[in-house]
């Protein structure tokens, strides 16, 4: 038998206990430590008790990060259930707890490599119930001169009270941390300095169920120079913070260049085609959009414009093209343009003559009270099936999947709203379906969809790792906690300007909002250029001319993915074509560059000269843009907090468009001053000096 001052042995114990095999101790202080923040615990409760800013040297106490549910039925406070275990393992802290009527397990994970920690809680339930409130936590923080900011977005479609996130930013004057659920249209609240982080499922659980509820998150930062106070406004330094968050959890970008026209503003036919003469004029465009350089497509027709067809599946019926829209298909493949297939949620096509599906399963409708459908006028144009109703979400997958699998498509888009209809999905906030045969409750059913909705995208990746998935409404309007497994969002700008200036500045301002004030990675946005080319009531606004490199380049700077409203059979000069497909072609040289995006300070603004880096270790481009009539100097210092360069050294600026022959050498840290004429898009090359 092996001795107790064996060596192996000690080392064996030793190496289990660093690695968190066994429960903590009474006395033993627990914690996680990361490069940037640490998380210390309460050893008797399981709690959260303090968050150490590494960036900054400070610590804030917590108090009170403790859990409750509510269900019909019963409820359990924290006091209500009993800590069994408590331990470490592979970089999380597990707290386990027990109730009569529910198991708990709380898991807090440092993210590696990364300011931010997540708070995960997953219920077992040992009887049938309805989930109406859960409570992730509910700490009180304290500090120094800490000061809790609450901040509510998106703000892009703000209206009064429809702010469908909460994110409490915890201010110092040296930096601060952040924290919220993983989620739109949470039920959280501040008070003092007490946070509530919490949702409303309104949900249906069976017995022996697990519920893993949305994660929340505790992130630090660094105030930066640059920060300023703004009422209502998170600082840049925490935009910034929450932007790398994010982006972290929805993960890098998937694809190239995606230049896509929307059919539906090209001129495209947005009705069933009847005649080969109708696919032949279709055809036309695709060949216009290949002359342009635009090679994706986001088809005019929903479920290939075939709406009686979808109206009127009934059983297993399988979604089928129809021969006129496979010859569409089939021209856009030989052409090398990649169509989105159009589908929508709860009714067949939304905007032009649709119904729910499936009309022998009236049991899948949207229920909605009788003075809410009164009410709004919204709901009275399209009543549409429930997303949150197991049996339909499983029949509109299949269909999906049904569509996908004929090849002829690579991305996948959804349009519409949780009502059934193609309209503003913040004029009806909360979804609301009073049926009681759904996976909700009677009553709210706006998580439950939200949660259809993710499972439905989640479903599709999951057999087409490699689709370009594209969402309109109704993920434009929840915000970014929307976007997992999504490759760009749609966020409708279509102010139209036949100026093309105006339109990059427009672009560029509308994009800095969704980055820093929505806090959407930026590779996720799709600008939209020239809006005034589509089709309205009163005709078609004439064709903007002039500074089209301004327009294309704000769009290029902006993001990786790219929308286009074009004139497919109108028409525009060859001398336009050949601009766009020019800029779109050193786009696509250059994709590894746009994937990445630091905005310089200034904003688009009269007397101002405004643009953003895009770097790639110590290689990559500035962009710089000059709305103004007059020659104006551009400003930027070659560090990371400005432009984002980490590497230090000597460099070597070049302007590669307007082509010039200037050229400096500047060491890191030195301001960069550059003339940029009145009304000019300039692209500078920065690389290390040889």
């Amino acid at each position: 038998m092996p001795s107790a001052t064996n060596p192996l042995l000690i080392g064996l114990v030793v190496w289990l206990v660093f690695c968190g095999c066994f429960p903590a101790r009474s006395g033993e202080t627990l914690r996680q430590e990361g490069p940037f923040l640490g998380l210390r615990f309460n050893e008797d409760s399981g709690t959260l008790r303090a968050i150490s800013n590494k960036l900054t040297g400070e610590t804030y106490g917590v108090v009170g990060d403790q859990f409750s549910v509510e269900t019909t039925d019963f409820h359990v406070a924290f006091r209500d259930a009993k800590l069994v275990s408590l331990r470490q393992v592979a970089g999380c802290v597990e707290a386990a707890y027990s109730h009569d009527r529910l198991g708990i397990q709380v898991t807090y994970a440092l993210i590696p490599n990364q300011r931010f920690a997540e708070k995960r809680i997953t219920l077992t339930f040992k009887q049938p119930c309805g989930v109406k409130r859960i409570i992730v936590g509910q700490p009180s923080f304290s500090g120094g001169d800490l000061r809790i900011v609450p901040y509510r977005y998106p703000k892009f479609m703000r209206k009064p009270g429809s702010e469908p996130s909460s994110t409490f930013f915890g201010r110092t004057v040296k930096g601060g941390f952040f924290t919220g659920v993983e989620m739109p249209f949470d039920a959280s609240m501040i008070t003092g300095q007490q946070v509530v982080l919490g949702y409303r499922p309104s949900l249906k659980v069976a017995t022996g169920e697990k519920l893993a509820c949305e994660p929340a998150y505790f992130g630090v930062y660094r105030r930066q120079p640059q920060d300023v106070v703004e009422k209502d406004l998170p600082l840049r330094s925490e935009s910034d913070a929450m932007v790398a968050m994010t982006s972290a959890i929805l993960g890098p970008p998937r694809h190239g260049l995606v230049p896509m026209a929307c059919g539906w503003t090209s001129e495209m036919r947005r009705g069933e085609f009847r005649s080969l003469q109708d696919v032949e004029a279709d055809m036309k465009s695709i060949d216009f959009l290949m002359e342009c350089g635009v090679d994706w497509l986001s088809d005019s027709h929903p479920w290939g414009g075939e709406t009686g067809k979808m109206n009127s599946l009934v059983d297993s019926q399988p979604y089928q093209l129809g021969e006129l829209y496979r010859k569409f298909l089939e021209h856009a493949r030989q052409a090398g343009v990649k169509v989105v297939m159009f589908a929508t949620l709860n009714n067949s096509h939304p905007w032009m003559g649709g119904r729910p599906f499936r009309p022998d399963k009236p049991e899948w409708l949207m229920s909605v009270a009788k003075e809410e459908y009164r009410a709004n006028e919204v709901i009275q144009k399209a009543r549409g099936n429930c997303l949150a109703n197991r049996p339909f979400l499983d029949w509109l997958t299949r269909v999906n999947l049904q569509g996908l699998a004929t090849g002829y498509y690579r991305s996948w888009g959804i349009d519409g709203d949780f009502f059934g209809t193609g309209g503003w999905y913040t004029t009806v906030i909360p979804a609301t379906c009073t049926s009681d045969r759904h996976d909700h409750l009677p009553g709210d059913s706006n998580y439950a969809c939200q949660r259809a909705l993710q499972q439905l995208i989640d479903n599709l990746r999951r057999h087409h790792p490699q689709l370009y998935i594209l969402t309109c409404r109704p993920p434009m309007d929840l915000g970014v906690w929307s976007l997992r497994n999504v490759d760009a969002c749609f966020t409708l700008l279509e102010a139209g300007t036949q100026a093309n200036v105006t339109a990059g500045d427009q672009i560029r301002t509308w994009s800095r909002k969704r980055v820093h004030h929505d806090f959407l990675p930026h590779y996720l946005d799709q600008p939209l250029a020239f809006p005034v080319s589509s089709e309205g009531r009163g005709g078609r606004a004439a064709w903007p001319k002039g500074h089209l490199d301004y327009v294309l380049l704000s769009g290029l700077s902006c993001s990786p993915n790219q929308l286009y409203y074009l004139p497919t059979k109108t028409g525009i000069p060859e001398t336009d074509k050949a601009e766009i497909r020019k800029w779109l072609d050193w786009g696509r040289k250059n994709v590894a560059y746009l994937k990445v995006r630091k905005d310089l300070p200034d904003w688009p603004t009269p007397n101002k000269v405004d643009g953003s880096s895009h770097l790639v270790g110590d290689r990559g481009f500035v962009f710089l843009f000059n709305p103004n009539r007059k020659s104006l100097d551009g400003e930027f210092t070659l560090d990371e907090q400005s432009i984002g360069l980490r590497e230090r050294g000597k460099f070597r600026l070049s302007q590669v468009y307007p082509p010039s022959q200037r050229s400096i050498r500047a060491a890191f840290g030195e301001t960069v001053r550059w003339q940029v004429s009145g009304q000019t898009a300039l692209i500078l090359d920065l690389q290390r000096a040889r």
